[in-house]
């Protein structure tokens, strides 16, 4: 090696590093922590109008429409069971070293985008589920034209929820999915 060669020592600690705002860190785990927790139980408060519909109309329903409700209930429940363990990284958060806050954070932000991927395929499968529920009902008779005409808006609004809730959903996992990259290039020092 030549003696021009630049000390590397010296070149090592002319390398610019990234400032890490704690502050701003622990205000974001929190707040993620405080809105994980919030979304636990209004997801879960979710299923009391639902059970509670199904139980106060269940003479009124054919046996065909109660099975299917059944089974829409229950694999509701395996949703929300899995949306649960996904949110459980900031919900159950305790604030330890730096390291801990940011992967903690990337962790959820990573989550946060399977939970809002998953209500945005969520929404079309359910508009699928309408479908075929409403089919089976007019092909067994369950289903009339007179039924469909009461509860035309009723269908009209849950369609536009459906669509409205996946637009919402689908900007949400870009939204989050910006954010983890923007925390794992800082985290890595590339940015």
């Amino acid at each position: 090696m030549s003696d021009s060669s630049p000390d590397l020592s010296a070149l090592w600690q002319q390398q610019p590093t990234n400032h890490i705002d704690m502050q701003d860190l622990t205000r974001r785990l929190k707040r993620q922590q405080r809105a994980q927790r919030l979304y636990l139980m209004l997801d879960m408060l979710g299923f009391v109008p639902a059970i509670w519909v199904l139980i106060a109309t269940w003479d009124e329903l054919s046996s065909l429409l109660s099975g299917c409700l059944i089974i829409l209930v229950a694999v509701t429940f395996v949703f929300y069971l899995y949306i649960a363990w996904l949110r459980r990284h900031a919900a159950l958060a305790t604030f330890g070293d730096t390291s801990h806050y940011v992967d903690t954070l990337k962790k959820q932000l990573l989550n946060n985008h399977k939970i809002a991927r998953l209500t945005f395929h969520s929404c079309w499968l359910s508009g699928i589920a309408l479908v075929a529920i409403l089919g089976m009902m007019a092909l067994f008779d369950d289903y009339t034209m007179d039924n469909l005409k009461r509860s035309a808006w009723v269908l009209v609004l849950v369609v536009l929820g459906l669509v409205a809730t996946s637009v919402w959903a689908h900007k949400r996992a870009a939204r989050f999915k910006r954010e983890y990259h923007q925390l794992a290039g800082f985290d890595s020092g590339t940015q």
